[in-house]
């Protein structure tokens, strides 16, 4: 069969072409670090690489997500911790103001201080973050969620963001969670809610738990003490009238007389009452009398309301009896009430540390599957370069001798061997 010299030059260039393909291939293989350069190459592992790219910008988007989280928890920490130290700062003064030798100049110094730290507490629940959203007003970020008189003008959602997943986790605390709320658990506390003038020279001390079966949540109390004596009104667990018991657990008589240190137990509750009797018994007959209020700690929970009683008791002078145990169970009533405050921003802080605590978790989770993508994905299309450098030269190799067997075979003639 005779083989035209057109079909040969048409057979080499199509040889060197194909080896030139291979060659070029493997370099172009080389210079990027991939096995799958287009998805030609490899469709299969090509459509898997697509799907583990998203898969990896998802998850890239989670930890921008957690980062952002961070940052707003870490501000609303720092915040609260300076509330904390402040709250501190007022137990310390209530401390000081209870000192029976200080004068009216003395509590006035002391109502000055106060006010400063309310300015104090004030300027941190308006605080803002980096981007000037104020921290705890829920959703209303463009707004100081509190006023000059220390009212809430927030709301009370919550700001959420989805950090994995399954996860979507709330990133802050409304102002009313920290400002005007107990922690759960909470102790319960008495009040005087009459008028030191009119009033009896009576303090109280209490309520403490003594049965916590026997305690009514969101249940209030009143207790008056006036010439007919002591009474007590309520309902107990049962919607029945309260029993009142003595110290000792002995049914009490309603209303009952007035005794310096007597102990009054009802629902699992128990508070004392103190007072010269002598005195009282004279105020109660000129008709003076004094009325209590226990209640659940949420029931008082606004902080700045009770930082503005706590001043005025301070800033009022003391020139009866009257006014020094009015003083004095105003004292008490407040000593409780910043204690449950204090109580409720730890648990509001507890809740934040435990979310940056879980944000590093999930940071941990996330690289881990970070690291899980770019292996599979690698395995999928990037080059093994020992083989790619073997087929590297095997097809340089392959394209010289297309090229020189070419060239020898298109030189040659019938001529050449008549010669």
């Amino acid at each position: 069969m005779r083989i035209s010299t057109q079909t040969l030059y048409a057979q080499g260039v199509t040889s060197m072409l194909d080896q030139q393909a291979a060659f070029s291939k493997v370099s172009e293989q080389l210079a990027t670090g991939k096995r799958v350069v287009n998805p030609s190459d490899d469709p299969s592992a090509a459509s898997q690489a697509v799907t583990l790219s998203q898969s990896q910008a998802v998850n890239e988007q989670f930890s921008d997500s957690r980062t952002t989280a961070r940052n707003n928890l870490s501000i609303e920490e720092s915040a609260l911790n300076q509330v904390t130290d402040t709250i501190t700062r007022v137990q310390s003064l209530i401390v000081q103001a209870g000192n029976g030798t200080l004068s009216d100049s003395d509590r006035d110094a002391l109502a000055t201080e106060l006010e400063g730290s309310r300015e104090v507490l004030l300027g941190l629940a308006n605080s803002t973050d980096g981007n000037g959203n104020y921290l705890f007003g829920g959703m209303s970020g463009d707004t100081a969620p509190f006023g000059e008189d220390g009212s809430y003008r927030g709301d009370d959602e919550q700001r959420q963001q989805r950090v994995d997943s399954s996860r979507l986790m709330e990133v802050n605390h409304t102002g009313s969670q920290i400002f005007g709320s107990v922690a759960s658990g909470n102790q319960q506390l008495a009040r005087q809610t009459s008028e030191s003038e009119s009033s009896l020279p009576i303090t109280f001390k209490g309520p403490e738990v003594i049965d916590a079966a026997a305690r009514v949540d969101g249940a209030a109390y009143s207790v008056s003490i006036d010439a007919a004596g002591v009474t007590i009104s309520g309902i107990d667990a049962d919607g029945n009238d309260l029993s009142i018991l003595d110290g000792e657990g002995n049914p009490l008589p309603s209303p009952m007389a007035f005794s310096d240190g007597m102990t009054l137990a009802f629902n699992g509750l128990s508070m004392t009452l103190s007072g010269d009797e002598q005195q009282v018994a004279e105020a109660q007959t000129s008709g003076k009398a004094t009325q209590l209020v226990v209640e659940e700690g949420e029931a008082s929970a606004d902080l700045f309301a009770n930082l503005d009683g706590l001043i005025s008791a301070l800033s009022t002078p003391i020139e009866s009896e009257a006014d020094q145990a009015a003083f004095n169970n105003a004292i008490s009533t407040a000593s409780r009430q910043f204690s449950n405050s204090l109580d409720n921003v730890l648990t509001v802080r507890a809740d934040v540390g435990t979310k940056l605590n879980e944000l590093d978790s999930l940071d941990i989770i996330g690289d881990d599957r970070e690291l899980n993508y770019a292996s599979t994905r690698s395995d999928l299309i990037d080059l093994d370069y020992n083989e790619a450098i073997s087929d590297y030269s095997l097809t340089q190799v392959g394209l010289q001798a297309s090229q020189q067997a070419f060239s020898d075979i298109s030189g040659m003639s019938l001529f050449d061997y008549l010669r």
